[in-house]
């Protein structure tokens, strides 16, 4: 009897014995790397989220319908503002939510590639004589964009006066990392981060791009501080130098997402981007160097993990007060001066947009749900205790203390199961839990 076989099974069956392959191999790897999270070897200790104690809180749902909400801030009288990173500017009462929203017109055409787009918004100390809010937004290609931060007058229902006060020196490629949050210091002053540019290849000059976050003559992985006309203060800490530009504040950065400044004890924190694990909270000081790339509790971004920087901790750099491994992505950063929540008070919170399962390749590819993590940290810098706020299937973006010293977060959904309640980006109140 003759055997015949058909071209196109054989075709099937390899392809079929491919992919049983590629999956057993993954299966593998999920197994040997799930819970082999990088020892901290630095000054600060590494936390895993899934071993903190949990809170419990209730999300009111406030408006829904947003699209990739990205910040927020108040208006006097209790309106709200908020970018949509694809480039709209919303205006909403939370008091009414859904039923009262309207578009911001006079908005400048943005870059919305990637995680670029329109960013940040905040609104100015002395908004009530001088009606001047700031957004910041990318601009430009895919191939050659940059970072810029508008400011314009608003006139209730469009912005009017535009100028452009600030943009970076240098373009880059791609649509990675540009930092662009926020917060005012009290003596007027805005400081605004900015991203190192991308992850591996991303390339400026002929090496990888983030290496410019140590180098004080470009933008890249810094803080600036600018008067709120975009001047320079006299004392920033790098004026006068010829190697430096005078608007960086401090270095060293990965991707500042969230900022926060504490008036009780006079302190700026920063909620920042590790890659792969080795995410952040520092507390910054002006001239400070917090050591990107060469100090980290990161891993590449590739499938055996391997390290980017052996050292922890350098002199002359700064450590961070909280690094977590695996990631918990952190975004938006409030210290909460409330009195809605019992001993809640004088805490920082922190928006979580995805809780890594570990620090295996196969957890940066599903989409876990973020979280809220209060920590306490002590007049000395030192963070003593943490937990964590689950909201339900939401990535967390941003957060803000409100007039009605509530707690509103800005979600996007982590997940597209039918059971989800919110299936666009959603507006929350927080509330104690009954």
């Amino acid at each position: 009897m003759q055997l015949r076989i058909n071209k196109k099974s054989i075709i099937r069956i390899l392809s079929r014995a491919f992919l049983l392959l590629v999956l057993i191999a993954a299966v593998f790897y999920y197994l040997l790397t799930k819970d082999t999270a990088p020892e901290a070897s630095g000054p600060t200790s590494v936390t895993d989220h899934r071993e903190l104690p949990r809170l419990q809180a209730n999300a009111t749902l406030i408006a829904d319908g947003l699209s990739a909400p990205w910040g927020m801030d108040w208006l006097p009288g209790g309106k709200l503002l908020i970018t949509e990173r694809h480039g709209a500017l919303i205006q909403l009462s939370p008091e009414t939510g859904a039923g009262k929203r309207s578009v911001i017109t006079g908005v400048p055409k943005v870059f919305a590639g990637g995680q670029g787009g329109l960013l940040d918004v905040t609104v100015h100390p002395d908004f009530e004589s001088n009606r001047f809010i700031y957004l910041s937004y990318s601009a430009g290609t895919g191939e050659s964009n940059r970072l810029k931060i508008l400011r314009a007058q608003f006139n209730g229902t469009a912005l009017e006066n535009s100028e452009v006060i600030f943009e970076v020196a240098q373009s880059k490629t791609g649509g990675q990392h540009y930092g662009s949050r926020f917060t005012w210091l009290p003596d007027g002053t805005l400081l605004c981060s900015i991203g190192d540019g991308g992850n591996p290849p991303t390339q400026y000059k002929g090496e990888l791009i983030r290496k410019q976050a140590q180098n004080l003559n470009a933008h890249f992985g810094k803080i600036i501080r600018i008067h709120d006309d975009g001047r320079i203060p006299a004392d920033n800490p790098f004026v006068g130098r010829p190697d430096a530009r005078s608007e960086i504040w401090s270095l060293g950065h990965r991707n500042i997402q969230g900022m926060a400044y504490d008036e009780q004890h006079g302190r700026v924190f920063a909620s920042e981007h590790g890659s792969k694990g080795g995410d952040e909270v520092n507390i910054i000081t002006a001239g400070a160097n917090y050591g990107w790339p060469l100090t980290t509790y990161s891993t590449e971004y590739n499938i055996w993990g391997s390290s980017i920087s052996e050292q922890q901790s350098l002199p002359d750099m700064q450590d961070p007060i909280a690094v977590w491994t695996p990631s918990i992505a952190p975004s938006g950063l409030v210290y909460y001066t409330g009195n809605h929540y019992g001993d809640w008070q004088d805490s920082l919170f922190l928006a979580a947009m995805v809780l890594r399962s570990d620090t295996s390749i196969m957890a940066y590819a599903s989409l876990p749900a973020g979280a809220i993590i209060r920590m306490k940290v002590d007049s000395s810098g030192q963070s003593h205790s943490q937990e964590l706020i689950n909201l339900g299937p939401y990535r967390i973006r941003d957060i803000a203390q409100g007039p009605d010293d509530f707690l509103y977060v800005l979600t996007t959904p982590a997940n597209t199961e039918k059971n989800s309640a919110v299936k666009t980006g959603a507006l929350l109140r927080i509330e104690p839990a009954k």
